[in-house]
């Protein structure tokens, strides 16, 4: 009988220590700084945490479920000392030390391979987080780079091989998507930005209705430089960059130099498009392209305002220029002679 209660209690404390506790502890040091308060919150969560006068910090937190939230979204907290922030993934059952100085955060003890996986990923990975560089890249550098950035990933989940179950298995997915993304993509998108490269023939518009009457195309402006204002009459930072725009055109008006304004409003926004015209006293030519967004989408405009400069060939200096307001575009048009 004694042997038997020795193994049930055995079989007691073994279970007990598995279960996943209902809160964390965190405990640590921040070293040469004079803020008292250490915070950890998202959005859902805010806990204020004492750091006495040696700078030791120590609490148990009861962090609760989001409902509307895949388990490991939850788990994705931020972490302040005065101006000092970090990204962290926390969750009951993790036993925390941290040690603090300026900005850097260490992280230790039960839980924090996932935080510092978060960091090593950030860190090391960030190069291989630029899409378009991929799409710009010929077959054989795009092959290249995402065999290189499939072996850092790969690399860092077998570094990190203690994460929360939830979260390295959302990695994994979102990894896999990414590479069947580029992947998908490549062909499409690497034809898209060849064709809009500096030094290539500019897509073209034709037909567009001309505020002044009749219709334009981009061949009409042939033989003169041509800087093209993507907008519309419902974008704030199109409107704010008007005033700048009329003064390029009054200093560059007897320069070889057309300033095209293209508006991609909806076309029933044809007569708002008129009325803002003549209330802000717009010069240059003014455009509507309507139902044909060709030309928009030739540039892949995803965010307006968009400018784009074309040289007296029909050919691409610019497929995203300068704003006018930004000092830099009298500096171009002056390399060009303007």
């Amino acid at each position: 009988m004694k042997k038997i209660a020795l193994v049930l209690a055995s079989i007691v404390l073994f279970s007990c220590s598995n279960e996943k506790k209902d809160y964390l502890t965190i405990s640590g040091t921040v070293i040469n700084s004079p803020e008292k308060t250490l915070i950890i919150e998202n959005q859902n969560y805010n806990k204020q945490i004492s750091i006495d006068e040696k700078g030791h910090f120590k609490d148990t937190l009861h962090l609760k479920k989001v409902a509307d939230l895949a388990s490991y979204e939850e788990n994705f907290y931020g972490i302040t000392v005065g101006q000092n922030r970090t990204f962290s993934y926390i969750q009951n059952g993790f036993d925390l030390e941290l040690t603090i100085e300026g900005d850097n955060f260490e992280f230790n003890g039960k839980g924090a391979q996932n935080t510092n996986y978060i960091k090593e990923k950030l860190e090391t990975g960030s190069k291989f987080m630029n899409i378009p560089e991929y799409f710009s890249l010929e077959q054989e550098d795009f092959d290249a780079k995402l065999a290189e950035a499939k072996s850092t990933f790969d690399q860092l989940l077998v570094k990190y091989n203690d994460l929360d179950p939830a979260f390295a298995t959302a990695e994994k997915e979102n990894n896999e998507q990414l590479y069947t993304t580029l992947t998908t993509n490549y062909a499409e998108q690497h034809n898209l930005l060849k064709n809009t490269a500096k030094g290539s023939d500019s897509p073209k518009f034709s037909n567009y209705e001309n505020y002044k009457g009749g219709t334009s195309s981009l061949d009409d402006f042939k033989g003169k430089y041509v800087y093209i204002d993507v907008w519309a009459t419902w974008c704030g930072p199109c409107k704010q960059q008007i005033p700048f725009l009329q003064s390029l055109e009054e200093k560059y008006h007897e320069k070889n130099i057309e300033f095209v304004s293209i508006s991609i409003d909806k076309p029933n926004a044809k007569n708002a498009w008129k009325q803002m015209i003549a209330d802000k006293n717009m010069g240059g030519v003014q455009l509507f392209a309507g139902t044909d967004q060709s030309f928009a989408k030739s540039y892949q405009i995803s965010g307006i305002p968009r400018f784009i400069l074309i040289d007296p060939e029909g050919k691409i200096v610019e497929a995203n220029a300068p704003r006018p307001s930004d000092p830099n575009l009298r500096s171009i048009f002056t390399e060009l002679g303007l």
